[in-house]
């Protein structure tokens, strides 16, 4: 398992953390940058993905597909309320059953949803979920979503949507494992990093001389770790997505994109487990 947690592709912030497999549990192999270490720009973090074998899960957090409203082909758009594309009319339908046409926001004209901005994905986390998620083209992510774009590309000979690579969210990840307490850009930050990996501890081990502080320390090599333990249960437990709207394929859902989560406790998830690939 190789987690990523995707920084902008001139900053320095990009994070990596390995993985082993371990039976049921996962152990945390390695972590990158350490200090002093050259920051993972497009042509190092290239290099590096490259050296993984082939049995390797890329878990990257960063939004992997675009909104619907910048996938479509209509040469005039009809209006969202009159949209025929079926994410759009998935995402109405998540949006209605949570009453957000009714309420102050909407008698001022406020929209329920934004599908140029937003994808199904984000809609069901946070209306069927209660997850507050980050929007696919939002104002912090569209810079993300370029280069993840861009790296999906430059690895398409080697990596599948969906089947070696998945998008990940650690917050949606830890709030839907019941760890949702804020654990970067705050007060005690660091001591909430500290309780989130002892509560993991029974499935989530650091390896010898993969320092568990420096995760503690850096919110990144953190969520880079979260990603890779989000493909590891993935995998380990053959996550299937949730009950659509309507008769949609599942195929044609996971095209459009899905940020993979520890399922909600009613949805049916029933489904074959897979083989736990190995980072």
């Amino acid at each position: 398992m190789l987690g990523i947690d995707l920084g902008g592709g001139k900053g320095k912030t990009t994070a990596l953390a390995t993985l082993r497999v371990d039976g049921g549990t996962a152990t945390v192999v390695d972590i990158a940058p350490r200090n002093g270490a050259l920051p993972f720009y497009d042509a190092a973090l290239l290099e590096t993905i490259r050296q993984y074998g082939d049995e390797t899960l890329l878990c990257v957090d960063a939004p992997l597909t675009l909104p619907p409203c910048l996938r479509c082909l209509v040469p005039v758009c009809p209006g969202q309320t009159a949209c025929i594309d079926p994410a759009v009319v998935e995402m109405r339908a998540i949006a209605s059953e949570a009453d957000e046409t009714r309420g102050r926001d909407a008698r001022r004209g406020k929209p329920a949803i934004t599908p140029y901005t937003q994808r199904t994905t984000e809609v069901y986390l946070s209306h069927r979920m209660g997850i507050l998620a980050r929007e696919g083209l939002g104002q912090g992510t569209g810079p993300l979503a370029a280069r993840a774009a861009h790296l999906l590309r430059a690895l398409a000979d080697r990596f599948r949507l969906n089947e070696n690579l998945i998008e990940a969210y650690p917050k949606a990840t830890l709030s839907a494992l019941g760890l949702g307490t804020p654990f970067k850009k705050h007060l005690r930050e660091r001591e909430t990093r500290a309780r989130i990996l002892e509560a993991l501890a029974d499935e989530l081990r650091f390896g010898p001389g993969v320092w568990r502080e420096l995760c503690i320390q850096s919110d990144h090599l953190f969520e880079a770790v979260i990603c890779a333990f989000t493909g590891f249960l993935w995998a380990r437990d053959g996550w299937a997505l949730p009950p659509g709207i309507g008769q949609r394929a599942d195929d044609a859902r996971l095209r459009e994109g899905w940020i993979w989560t520890p399922p909600a406790r009613s949805d049916d998830v029933a489904a074959p487990k897979k083989s736990v690939a190995e980072g």
